[in-house]
């Protein structure tokens, strides 16, 4: 069973998008074009760093330790590629439902403190 592969799914993917369908219509569009040039920057970083890694043997791949679905791509599994991907969208999204939370109004005033 290619764990790996699974756990990126449960790790990343699914509470990206989970997130994403709670902020939908949270943000403002200045916000969500923020996310959007954000991930078109980090993406094409996390590709080069997966090869750099690759290629300076920071790490390797064993089907002994972890299967693969045995799909890949320049030399990469696909796992590697939706670890990569899952990552930075599932922070962004992090970050952007807590600044949400944490500016949302309260609702009858609650116990906020005074600026001194």
């Amino acid at each position: 069973m290619p764990r790996y592969f699974i756990s990126t799914l449960v790790y990343f993917w699914i509470p990206v998008l989970a997130l994403g369908f709670f902020l939908r219509h949270r943000l403002d569009p200045l916000t969500k074009k923020a996310f959007w040039i954000t991930l078109l920057i980090m993406l094409p970083v996390t590709t080069l760093m997966e090869y750099v890694y690759l290629w300076t043997d920071i790490w390797s791949f064993s089907e002994e330790m972890d299967p693969l679905l045995g799909i890949w791509i320049f030399g990469a599994p696909i796992e590697e590629f939706s670890f990569w991907y899952g990552g930075p969208p599932f922070m962004l999204l992090t970050y952007l439902t807590l600044d949400w939370w944490m500016k949302r109004p309260k609702k009858g005033g609650g116990n906020a403190r005074k600026p001194a």
